[in-house]
């Protein structure tokens, strides 16, 4: 199976997805969204490879910037719904062992280790404060995306990567960008552009 290489070759939808969930089929260019495909081990370094290669291509692009961070909150508010669900079904719920295997594999990809030795009690207890960490971290987020809206006049709410492409569609004119086909590279490019045509919006009017 062959990993893409690099911003120039991974389309956004499937950084998106990945930068969101860890789900590394998106990395595996034979994988359509339905197949089943084996992820290469050299992946995790594959996708740090592209993600510090992200980092150095947004560098002080805001726009570009701005929708990572709407990513981040995306995946951070998923986490912290879903974390509680799962631990509130295993506090009420007489399990099956086998059940009760299901929740504590699907906490753990969402970064909740459960510690098969201790009391189901006591590892309830310490999940939801390390739950209760994560709020923390999804609320300095949020406080960060608030300001950054602010100070931008960007849009007011989190949205997902079609609603972006609408967005960008509208403010660059063009009316074909599409997230399974478009690199990632050239996503920043028309965030650029759409950053500029913003800029001399605001210059026009005032």
């Amino acid at each position: 199976m062959n990993l893409y290489k690099d911003c120039s070759d991974l389309p956004i939808y499937n950084f998106d997805i990945i930068y969101k969930s860890q789900d590394f089929n998106y990395l595996v260019v034979e994988f359509d969204g339905y197949n089943e495909v084996s992820i290469p081990k050299n992946a995790n370094e594959r996708w740090q490879a592209i993600k510090k290669e992200w980092a150095e291509l947004i560098d002080d692009n805001t726009v570009a910037y701005y929708h990572q961070l709407m990513s981040e909150v995306v995946y951070l508010q998923t986490r912290y719904e879903v974390s509680g669900m799962f631990l509130k079904e295993i506090f009420e719920r007489e399990m099956h062992e086998e059940t009760l295997e299901v929740y504590i594999e699907a906490l753990g990809e969402w970064g909740y280790k459960w510690n098969r030795k201790a009391k189901k009690l006591v590892e309830v207890k310490r999940l939801l404060q390390q739950r209760k960490s994560s709020e923390n971290k999804l609320g300095i987020k949020l406080d960060e995306l608030k300001e950054l809206q602010k100070e931008n006049e960007l849009a007011g709410e989190e949205s997902s990567i079609e609603k972006q492409a609408v967005l960008l569609e509208q403010i660059t004119g063009k009316n074909n960008i599409d997230i399974k086909t478009t690199s990632v590279k050239k996503w920043l490019e028309i965030n650029n552009i759409a950053n500029e045509i913003n800029e001399e919006r605001r210059k026009s009017n005032g």
